[in-house]
This record gives C-alpha cells, structure tokens and sequence, in this order.
C-alpha cells in the first residue's frame, strides 16, 4: 500500500492510549485512556487487539483495531475503522480499511465483523460499499427503577410460587455449587440468540462476564429452583465501577422451564436488589429476535436505547 509523502502507519503503543480512546468514543461507546487500558490488562497476552495508526507529520488521522469476540463466529475478527472528524474525505479511512483487512487474513481469519450505529446511515453505508452484510441488531435497554414497584408484579410472583419455585442466591455457598452455577449459565448462553450455535463459553470465560474474580457478588447471582431443588433459571447483575448503573447481564430459563410465565419474576430478584442497594438505573443488551425476553423487558418498563447493527464481511 502506498502512503502519501508524510504519512506513516505504525503500530498501536500503550503510550497512544488517550488518542487511540478517543478514536473509539467516535463510534458512540464513550471510554477513556485508563478504561483502555485496564481492559488489554486484563485480556492477557493471548488475546490482545491489533492496533495501528495512520499519521501525517506525526498527526494522528486514524486508526484500526482487530480483536477476537465471543459474540461473532469463531474464525472471524472484529474490525474498527476509525477517522477523525478533520480528517475524513482524503482517503485515509480507505488505507485503513485495506491495511486492517490484509492483516486479519494474514491472521488467519475467515470473516471480519463490524458493529455500526443503527442512528448512523453514513457508517452503515460506508460499510456495505466495502462488502459487509447485516447480520443482526442489538440494543440496550434501561430501566428506571424508581418507577418500578413489586407490589405491581405481584399476581406473576403468587403465580410462580404456586408452582413451588423459590428464589435464592448464591451467599454462601461453596466452591462446588459455583462450579455447578457457571456450568449452568454456560449452557444456557448456548441457547441464547447471540450464542446459538457458536462455541460454549469455558468456565474462565464465564467467570470473567460474571466478574467472580474481579467482584465478585454471590447475592446478585439468582436461581430459581423448582419443588425438588432442580434448577429453572438463572438472573444475574453485575456493575461496571466506572458507570452509574447496573447492568442485568442475563435472564435465562432451562428448556423444560420455559412457557411457565417464570422469567419475569426472576428478573424481578434483581430489580429487588439494585432497588435495596439504592441504584436507579438497570441496563441490559437486547438481541432483537429474542421475542420472549423482549416482551419481559417491555413489561417491566424497560426502554430501547440506540443500538448497534452487526455486520459481516467475508474474506475471500
């Protein structure tokens, strides 16, 4: 690929953190220098992004990011092409996108993968000219918990009760049933929309979703249990320290649990505690053709932010 006279595209160094974070708060997910840079900490060596920036007279115009995500098929990469706003129209996002796909098959990946801002017409354009198909849509939800009383969700709580289903959490209990417990949200993230058909999640992995190692909050894990103590389902809520909300990072129901009017007060324990801990804001990720659970969010109260298509590009 030839540069202009001036330009140069060099590796990412942890040193471009605050510049390589603002490239990608450009995409409508806000981060900063330190986020970026306790996230590639914690990925290990093994997992780390691929990063370059182009620069002109040692300007920083753009950048690309390559990384593996759980959510996409195995063999393919998630790729970010970034450009300042001053610097767009000279072609530097197309020297980007060339330099980002000739390193993601020279990695071996089958596919690339890009999320677009449903409220962006542009990016989504500029991304089907270059080949990508969508895939699918996802958005989050929020909830307002200060408009939420459980008084209101009564009748679904007798009527699970009735059922002989009792909610527990995790306090205290011991490393034996909380192998059982990450073994059980890994099975249930494989009959997810997002996940069906993709690999099951290890243990190390579901753990680090859960932040059982990082914050670990064995009271905002939540089963519900059936008359002789089998599992039904699970809810779960962690918090990102640096965001004022909490985020319900599942709500999933066995197979044989399902059609039993049982997810909703489920998510109700968590609704329960974010209230008790005195948050007024619940986030959860929405895949739009999870039907059942979308109608629990939209009973609930929650409400649709903006989203994100997913968009794939094949490597040929």
């Amino acid at each position: 690929m030839t540069l202009p006279d001036g330009w140069t595209l060099r590796p990412y160094a942890p040193e471009d953190a605050q510049v390589f974070a603002a490239l990608l708060s450009l995409g409508g997910r806000s981060t900063s220098a330190d986020d970026l840079l306790a996230a590639d900490a914690r990925r290990g060596s093994g997992s780390q992004p691929t990063r370059e920036l182009l620069t002109r007279s040692g300007e920083v115009l753009g950048g690309w990011q390559l990384q593996p995500s759980l959510f996409i098929p195995p063999d393919f990469l998630q790729v970010s092409v970034l450009v300042f706003p001053a610097a767009r129209g000279q072609g530097v996002g197309q020297r980007l996108w060339q330099a980002a796909q000739q390193t993601a098959r020279n990695l071996g990946a089958r596919g690339l993968s890009s999320d677009v801002p449903d409220a962006d017409p542009a990016h989504r354009a500029w991304a089907e000219r270059r080949g990508f198909m969508l895939r699918t849509h996802r958005y989050a939800s929020e909830l307002d918990l200060t408009g939420v009383s459980l008084a209101d969700f009564q009748p679904q709580l007798d009527a699970a009760r009735a059922q002989g289903v009792t909610f527990t959490d995790l306090r205290g209990e011991g490393d034996a049933t909380l192998e059982r417990y990450v073994d059980f949200v890994a099975d249930r993230l494989t009959e997810t929309p997002d996940l069906a058909g993709y690999p099951r999640w290890t243990p190390t992995q579901v753990r680090d979703a859960l932040r059982l190692d990082t914050d670990p909050r064995p009271d905002w894990l939540i089963l519900a249990t059936g008359p002789d103590g089998e599992w039904l389902g699970t809810t779960a809520m962690i918090r990102f320290q640096h965001l004022p909300f909490v985020y319900n990072e599942l709500t999933a129901m066995h197979p044989s649990a399902r059609g039993r009017g049982l997810a909703l007060p489920l998510k109700l324990q968590v609704v329960q505690r974010a209230q008790a801990g005195g948050f007024t804001t619940m986030r959860t990720n929405n895949h739009s053709l999870n039907a059942p659970m979308l109608a629990v969010n939209r009973r609930l109260g929650f409400r649709q932010l903006a989203g994100r298509y997913e968009m794939h590009h094949p490597l040929r």
